[in-house]
């Protein structure tokens, strides 16, 4: 964990606004304090080999001005390195102010035409320069968020911190919704951040297995979707505007061996707020297995199993 340095600041360069659950509205508990800790997971893309993301500080906004903790040397993550219920500890305990918080934003070091994946020696870490991604052709791209170095992407929400209790988040971001490469766009890809914000103790996780012919169909690249209850599976809307038919969470499909050295291809979906959903397989995001989608219910610190036969 990198050495943190804690300060008020009234901005900050670069920034993503974060949605979290509890209670909104902003409030104190005078000089009570309680701690914060947030993990980053992803949803997968299969044209990447690593997304390395670089994240400087973090900023959360009470009734005052903003407190900003410092990450100094900033954290890197692969996101790719962890997936379905695996995240990577960014705070663990930060100790804050109690009380009511009204938003919380992460500082990414993503700017456009800079040398972000400079350095890197091709190994699994992040080594790199700022943040970046490696195509699966070797090709290395600089991340660029869309007027991040102003205001960044905003999603208001609201949180608590607890009089001497932790409050426990994840950030996942969703890859397959969030990087494309609009055209003259190169050697930038661009990078619009599809991020679930959730409270740990609110969620639970999905898996299951998907048939070895639905896997290995030609061209295929086996993912699985999930949707809010009661829509049908579609493919993902890329424009600028947020469509709330898209999925809420993607998955790759991952092969295996079992003890018999069969293959196997499974998936998770981790950190799903409890409730009813929509799950279809998919080889190209476009069509889907079964086309109405399975219906999906998802409790508190639960896995839920569902196979694609």
């Amino acid at each position: 964990m990198a050495r943190k340095k804690t300060h008020y600041a009234h901005t900050l360069m670069m920034a993503v606004f974060l949605p979290l659950a509890g209670c909104g509205g902003s409030g104190s508990s005078g000089d009570a304090t309680g701690y914060l800790s947030l993990g980053i997971s992803d949803a997968p893309v299969h044209e990447a080999e690593k997304v390395c993301i670089s994240f400087d500080e973090i900023e959360f906004k009470g009734t005052g001005d903003p407190l900003v903790v410092s990450l100094d040397p900033p954290e890197k993550v692969n996101l790719l390195d962890f997936q379905g219920n695996n995240a990577a500890p960014i705070l663990f305990r930060e100790e804050l102010p109690a009380g009511n918080y009204q938003w919380m934003r992460l500082g990414v070091d993503a700017v456009q035409g800079t040398s972000g994946g400079a350095g890197d020696t091709g190994g699994a870490g992040c080594d790199g320069e700022g943040s970046y991604i490696v195509m699966n052709d070797g090709n290395v791209y600089n991340l660029y968020v869309p007027s991040g170095a102003q205001t960044g992407l905003k999603l208001v929400g609201g949180f608590t911190v607890p009089a001497n209790g932790t409050a426990d988040f994840t950030a996942e971001f969703d890859l397959m919704k969030s990087i494309t490469s609009p055209p003259g766009a190169l050697p930038d890809v661009t990078l619009r951040p599809t991020i679930r914000l959730v409270n740990n103790i609110d969620v639970g996780a999905l898996t299951g297995e998907v048939a070895v012919e639905l896997a290995t169909a030609e061209n295929c690249a086996p993912s699985v979707y999930v949707f809010d209850d009661g829509v049908v599976p579609n493919a993902i809307d890329t424009g600028d505007v947020a469509d709330p038919e898209d999925p809420v969470a993607t998955a790759m499909v991952n092969e295996h061996t079992n003890d018999a050295a069969m293959p196997i291809y499974d998936y998770t979906v981790g950190f799903l707020l409890a409730g009813d959903y929509e799950a279809a397989f998919t080889c190209d995001g476009e069509t889907f297995e079964p086309a109405g989608g399975k219906n999906v219910t998802i409790a508190e610190q639960q896995l839920t199993t569902v196979n694609f036969p």
